[in-house]
């Protein structure tokens, strides 16, 4: 014996039109997510960090 199974949108469910939208949207990308990397804080090397950290500090003291 052999079933036939139906596919059925989960968009069809909805009435909302921006809920449905969001639904199609999804089917069509096949689920797949918009991914967006973290941004990356800058790296200093040797002593630009150093010397970024005394300008902090000396702004924060011109502004006291």
């Amino acid at each position: 014996m052999t079933s036939k199974i139906e596919a059925i949108r989960i968009s069809s469910l909805f009435t909302n039109p921006a809920v449905k939208a969001a639904f199609e949207r999804a089917e069509r990308d096949n689920g797949a997510a918009l991914v967006v990397p973290a941004p990356v804080g800058p790296r200093f090397i040797g002593g630009a960090g150093a010397s970024l950290q005394w300008r902090r500090n000396l702004e924060a003291l011109e502004l006291a």
